[in-house]
């Protein structure tokens, strides 16, 4: 079942107060229907998304945890996540493996290639920074681990799908389950939740929650006005 729905612009919420972000040229993103509920899809067209995390200091030791589908052809790095001023953090993907770029967090120059993607099928990602490494997980196994700086720190705001607002290396996939946490979590603590949802109540460290479950099945959905971040209602 697919689901399909137009966000305007997004609404992003603090613990304290609200800012809204326009979006130019934003188009119809499309929802599936997946075991968790939705799931929120990019066709490589000029679809993306803007997040942000509200913390009140720096996240230096972090873990982005995040199911993906590799549903089409893409070119060399297109974009899943990316810092919104292009300093940071990049996941991208091709057609066939994931890719990422971590210069800016004081690693090795170059876009790497940690491990495959296949394609159509759901894979679980968890990229986790303690101090100065950074180990990458698929399924909940280690597949890499880069040399990065101590000190570096995760940009809270970023972009999904996209590298420039919609017009460059968007990137074919589905995406569910984001999670963002302030803190370093386990091989086993990936494991143990990478299936089930989260009591972001019962999870201080857990800083942003994408569960991706607006809209309605087969509905235009006109109200829908941005993501919701399960972590701060």
């Amino acid at each position: 079942m697919r689901i399909v729905f137009t966000i305007l612009f997004l609404i992003i919420f603090s613990n304290t107060s609200w800012s809204q972000t326009t979006l130019p040229q934003l188009q119809s993103l499309q929802y599936n229907d997946i075991n968790f509920g939705n799931a929120l899809n990019f066709n490589g067209t000029n679809t993306y998304g803007v997040g942000q995390v509200y913390v009140n200091d720096s996240i230096v030791d972090f873990t982005i945890e995040f199911w993906i589908k590799n549903t089409g052809a893409d070119g060399s790095n297109d974009r899943v996540f990316s810092a919104y001023d292009n300093i940071g953090l990049h996941i991208a993907k091709n057609t066939t493996h994931l890719k990422l770029q971590i210069s800016d967090l004081g690693g090795i120059t170059g876009w790497q290639t940690p491990g495959t993607l296949e394609s159509n099928q759901w894979i679980h990602i968890a990229l986790v920074k303690n101090a100065a490494v950074l180990t990458v997980y698929k399924n909940a196994n280690s597949i890499a681990t880069y040399a990065v700086s101590a000190t570096a720190q995760l940009p809270t705001l970023f972009r999904l799908g996209s590298n420039v607002d919609g017009i460059g290396e968007n990137g074919n996939f589905t995406i569910d389950e984001l999670r963002i946490w302030n803190t370093v979590r386990s091989r086993t603590d990936i494991q143990k939740y990478m299936y089930a949802n989260i009591d972001p109540n019962l999870n201080a460290a857990l800083k942003l929650y994408y569960r991706f479950d607006q809209g309605d099945a087969g509905g235009a959905n006109p109200l829908e006005l941005g993501l919701y971040n399960s972590a701060i209602n």
